[in-house]
């Protein structure tokens, strides 16, 4: 249960959580209801976004669910976006972003539509890129220094991703300065939580501005073994799927490792 889980460092009754990367059937295993009944009984957000890969059905059916049943918090209709460098978040669109294009292609589109662009786990690449199961990929520390995303996923959910999200937070906290974000990327409904975004204010308007002001704070719980058991249940079977695809039809090269973290870096 999060519903009383307060920040350790952020204490206010103005400040609400979100989280911001939430997969639905698409990718998922909950369908759009089961979320936003989770969420509802579940947690204590004020904002959530389903961002299924490159489609948006399922973040406005849960819209149309959630306001049906008249939960309190906004869903956000979002898309994890399929860019050649790697996976984008979309936030505030209106209607699904092509995949395939460019990192710069696709934040133009997401911008065009007033949304906000969030580079998703950033620094986490893979060599296995079996194209039925998605493998996950961020854009890559190049592609997240040089183009203009409106904010930095630096805590992800996944509960393999500790080293990924210090190196996320490093480049953004030394370099970048953009906003910081805090999500889930649950595919599971226990896994929704695990890690959220702060910002002041109470609606899906307010976290927009605080991200575009860059005021916004990333926050990650603590996972238990039995979310941590139904998450490798559910993905594991994709990992050995993207195994033997790579065995079959060859590995992609990785983005060299230019992130050197600091050891007492926290």
């Amino acid at each position: 249960m999060r519903k009383n889980t307060k920040s350790k460092t952020l204490k206010s009754s103005f400040l609400s959580k979100a989280d911001l990367h939430i997969h639905s059937l698409n990718d998922g295993k909950a369908n759009p209801e089961e979320i936003v009944d989770w969420v509802h009984e579940n947690t204590d957000f004020a904002v959530i976004a389903i961002t299924d890969h490159d489609d948006v059905a399922s973040a406005y059916e849960a819209k149309k669910i959630s306001k049906k049943k008249g939960y309190k918090f906004d869903v956000v209709i979002g898309e994890e976006v399929t860019a050649q460098e790697g996976h984008i978040v979309a936030l505030f669109i209106k209607k699904r972003v092509k995949p395939g294009m460019s990192a710069h292609e696709t934040i133009n589109e997401i911008h065009r539509q007033s949304g906000l662009a969030i580079a998703a786990h950033p620094l986490f690449q893979t060599k296995m890129r079996n194209p039925k199961y998605g493998p996950m990929d961020g854009v890559g520390s190049i592609t997240l220094i040089k183009e203009a995303f409106d904010g930095v996923e630096i805590l992800n959910g996944t509960p393999t991703f500790r080293n990924i999200n210090l190196k996320a937070k490093y480049v953004n906290d030394t370099l970048l300065k953009k906003a910081e974000t805090g999500s889930s990327d649950a595919h599971i409904k226990e896994a929704i939580g695990t890690a959220y975004t702060l910002f002041g204010g109470k609606t899906a308007e307010d976290l927009k501005k605080a991200i575009i002001r860059g005021e916004t704070q990333a926050y990650r719980e603590r996972w238990e073994m039995g979310w941590i058991i139904r998450y490798m249940v559910y993905y594991v079977p994709t990992v050995f799927r993207n195994i033997f695809w790579g065995l079959k039809h060859g590995f992609s090269a990785k983005e060299p490792n230019i992130v050197k973290v600091p050891k007492d870096f926290k």
